[in-house]
C-alpha cells in the first residue's frame, strides 16, 4: 500500500478505537473488547467487506458504537460486489441500528420510530452512498484511460497511414519523374546512336546531358516535396520534343489548390511518357481547360509511324497510380485506344477537393 492508503488506514483504526474508548462507560466489558478487536480488523475491510462487516454488526447493536459497521459498508458498497450484496448488507445495518437489542421490552413512542427510522436509514444509506460514488468515480476512471489509450492508439494509427501516404506519394512521384526523364533519355540516346557519323551527333549528345540534369532535378524536388504544377507544364512539353502540341489554358494559379495542379502535372507527364514508351514517334496533342468547377486534361496521341514497334519494357504502374490520385481528389480518370490505332487519356479535377478522413 501506498503512504496515503497507510495514513487512511491508521486513521480509521485510531478513529473507531477512539468511539470504543468514549463509549466504554455505556457497554459492558466484553462489548468493550469486542468494539477494541473490531477497530483492529477494520484494516482488512477492502480485502474482506463482507467478513468484516458482519463481524462489525454486533457492535453496531450495542447503540453507541456505530463507526465500525458504517466504513464496513463503506467497503463493501466500494468494492467490486454485486449491487444485491451492498442491498443486503445495508439493510442488515438498518435493521441492526434500528431494533434496540439492549432492551427489546422498550416500549416505543411515535417520535422514538421516525427516530429509530431516520438514524438506522442514515448509518444504512450514507455509507452505502459514499461508497458507490467511490465506486462509480474508479470506473470512470478507468473509462476515461481507456478513452485516452484508444485517442492515443487512434493518433499513433493517424500518423502511421500519414506515413504511409507519404511514402505512397514520394514513390509514385520518384516512378513519374524518372520513368518520363529516363524514357526521354532512351530515346534519345537510340537518336545519338544513329547520328554518331553525323553533323547532329554534338547536338544530340547535349541533348541527352540536359535531359539527365532535367531527369535528377526532378527527383532532387520529389525528395524535398517541391512538387511541380501547371506552371511547369510548358517546360514539361517542351522538353517532350517537338512531335506534342499544347492548348494550355490560362488558369489562375490562385485559385487552383496546389494538389490539384501537382495531379494534373504527372497526369501529362505520364501520358506523354507513355506515348514515347509505347508510340515512339507519334504525334501528341495536350489540353488542358479550366472551368470555375473543374479542371480538364486530355492528352491524344495518334499510332507510330514507325513500323512494328516494340513498345519499351515498364512495370505497368503509371495509370493505375493516377487513378488513386485523381480518385483521392474525387476526379475521374479515363485511358482508352483511339480507333485509329492511337490512345487517349482525359481526366476531370475538381478545384474543391474532399477533407481528408
Amino acid at each position: 500500500m501506498t503512504a496515503r492508503r497507510w495514513a487512511v488506514e491508521a486513521l480509521v483504526v485510531v478513529a473507531a478505537v477512539a468511539e470504543a474508548l468514549a463509549t466504554r462507560y455505556w457497554v459492558e466489558d466484553w462489548m468493550f473488547a469486542g468494539a477494541l478487536a473490531v477497530a483492529v480488523v477494520l484494516v482488512l475491510r477492502r480485502r474482506f467487506p463482507r467478513t468484516v462487516l458482519a463481524l462489525a454488526l454486533p457492535t453496531l447493536a450495542t447503540g453507541v458504537i456505530w463507526l465500525p459497521a458504517m466504513c464496513a459498508l463503506h467497503a463493501l458498497a466500494a468494492s467490486e460486489r454485486r449491487r444485491g450484496e451492498v442491498i443486503a448488507g445495508s439493510a442488515a445495518v438498518g435493521v441492526v441500528a434500528f431494533v434496540p437489542w439492549r432492551d427489546l421490552d422498550y416500549a416505543w413512542t411515535l417520535p422514538d420510530i421516525i427516530l429509530g427510522v431516520l438514524l438506522a436509514g442514515l448509518l444504512a444509506v450514507a455509507p452505502a452512498a459514499l461508497g458507490l460514488l467511490g465506486r462509480a468515480r474508479r470506473e470512470l476512471a478507468g473509462r476515461l484511460a481507456e478513452l485516452a489509450l484508444s485517442r492515443e492508439r487512434e493518433r499513433r494509427y493517424a500518423a502511421e497511414q500519414a506515413a504511409l501516404r507519404e511514402r505512397e506519394r514520394l514513390a509514385r512521384d520518384v516512378h513519374d519523374t524518372a520513368a518520363h526523364h529516363l524514357s526521354l533519355i532512351s530515346l534519345r540516346c537510340s537518336a545519338l546512336v544513329a547520328a554518331a557519323d553525323s553533323p547532329g551527333y554534338r547536338q544530340e549528345a547535349e541533348a541527352l546531358g540536359e535531359l539527365s540534369r532535367h531527369a535528377a532535378a526532378g527527383l532532387r524536388q520529389a525528395i524535398r516535396h517541391e512538387t511541380p504544377g501547371l506552371a511547369q507544364l510548358p517546360e514539361l512539353v517542351v522538353a517532350a520534343g517537338d512531335g506534342v502540341r499544347a492548348d494550355l489554358a490560362r488558369v489562375d494559379l490562385a485559385d487552383c489548390p496546389p494538389e490539384i495542379q501537382h495531379t494534373a502535372y504527372r497526369i501529362v507527364q505520364e501520358a506523354l511518357t507513355n506515348v514515347r514508351r509505347h508510340a515512339p514517334g507519334a504525334r501528341a496533342d495536350v489540353a488542358v481547360r479550366y472551368t470555375p468547377d473543374s479542371l480538364h486534361i486530355s492528352v491524344r496521341n495518334g499510332p507510330s509511324p514507325v513500323p512494328g514497334p516494340r513498345p519499351e519494357p515498364g512495370g505497368g504502374q503509371g495509370l493505375p497510380g493516377l487513378r488513386v490520385r485523381t480518385a483521392a481528389l474525387g476526379g475521374t480518370l479515363t485511358a482508352a485506344p483511339a480507333p485509329d490505332g492511337g490512345f487517349t487519356l482525359e481526366a476531370v479535377l475538381p478545384l474543391s477537393t474532399p477533407a481528408p478522413w
